[in-house]
């Protein structure tokens, strides 16, 4: 079972903590995150105590983007089929990118470190803790316990087996909430005055819904039910659809004709580099992934896949949600792709989704 946590977590079960040796190269690894870590920590304290209006009296969370702290006991716990499990759950594959990246970059520390404070800041956070005084396994969830924004996951377990077979039952529901937090610090860190307000205001008088789009992207297209944003750099393409059309039935939730209807739209709005060029779904070695999802409060189909340019080489993942607007009876699709050839994808596209998961309808 998981069990949320209303109470902090207990001194007893972060104060018996063991040191053990680690190898050279962890070693090296572990002092750059530390300084990188103090220093970040650091800068951003600073910045918060100069701000009059606080919103929150808990401090910044820190960590690099697709981050995860993953606290063990010992380095048995984490070389072991504990470790294994951890890895194949939390730095499987991110969902459908051209080249394999994971989702969350792993970063393994003892319990005794948890005493310091630039741990405990980080935003993602998941604890181990076997013991015999459990007499079964369960998981704790927190928010926002030392930091914010931040997810804390600890699980306890009389002994491994019992961890590995309660991880095993919950490690899609962990995965879920690390993710959501990455999405929550994203969107949190364009809400105020990294904000693009022009464009807000511009989606606001459109399609009647807020969005956090943070500045650097231009409103490349406008008009009555489409829109396009861009963040163009020598390097690299980062694109925000958002497109409407009248709902007539629940086939508006069909995979098959959510891709009709983009492959139709980019098609005449998404003009490729060449003549007689443009974008389209490209499934025919790696087939859309497909999801029916609560999106913020409405029922959506996400779609992750991959895009192509007709009659050119140009291509990348997308991302895409379609939810059902009541009040307005419209059917409307929020839609990220990206360009990036040659680098990781994985944070850009984890920024994508961030800002597509910010969308909220004015009436709600």
């Amino acid at each position: 079972m998981i069990f949320v946590s209303n109470e902090k977590f207990s001194a007893k079960s972060i104060k018996n903590f063991s040191m053990w040796q680690i190898n050279s190269n962890k070693s090296k690894m572990l002092k750059r995150y530390i300084f990188y870590s103090i220093l970040f920590f650091g800068i951003i304290s600073l910045n918060s105590c100069s701000e009059k209006d606080k919103t929150s009296s808990k401090i910044p969370s820190t960590g690099g983007p697709n981050e995860m702290l993953v606290i063990t006991q010992n380095i048995s716990q984490w070389e072991g089929e504990m470790g294994d499990s951890i890895r194949a759950a939390f730095a499987c594959e991110m969902p459908v990118l051209p080249i394999a990246e994971a989702e969350f970059n792993l970063v393994n520390i003892n319990e005794k470190s948890m005493e310091k404070l630039m741990f405990k800041a980080h935003h993602n956070l998941f604890i181990i803790e076997i013991d015999a005084k459990f007499t079964s396994a369960y998981a704790e969830t927190r928010k926002n316990l030392w930091a914010e924004p931040q997810i804390v996951i600890k699980l306890n377990a009389p002994t491994e087996e019992a961890f590995l077979m309660e991880f095993q039952k919950n490690r899609t529901t962990f995965l879920e909430l690390f993710r959501e937090n990455e999405r929550i610090r994203i969107i949190n860190s364009y809400a105020s005055k990294f904000k693009d307000l022009n464009i807000a205001r511009a989606l606001k008088k459109n399609f009647h819904l807020e969005m956090n789009v943070p500045k650097g992207y231009n409103m490349a297209v406008l008009e009555s039910n489409f829109a396009w944003l861009r963040k163009e750099t020598t390097t690299n393409s980062m694109n925000i659809l958002v497109y409407t059309y009248p709902y007539k039935d629940t086939t508006a939730f069909n995979p098959d004709k959510i891709k009709q209807s983009r492959n139709l739209l980019t098609s005449v709005k998404i003009p490729g580099p060449t003549l007689d060029s443009y974008q389209k779904i490209e499934d025919d070695y790696i087939p859309l992934q497909v999801r029916n999802i609560s999106f913020n409060g409405h029922y959506a189909t996400e779609l992750r896949g991959l895009w192509d340019v007709k009659n050119d080489f140009m291509g990348g993942p997308f991302i895409s949600y379609t939810f059902v607007d009541q009040r307005n009876n419209q059917v409307i699709t929020v839609d990220g792709f990206l360009y990036a050839p040659k680098q990781k994808k994985a944070v850009m596209q984890r920024e994508i989704e961030a800002i597509l998961w910010s969308t909220k309808l004015l009436n709600d």
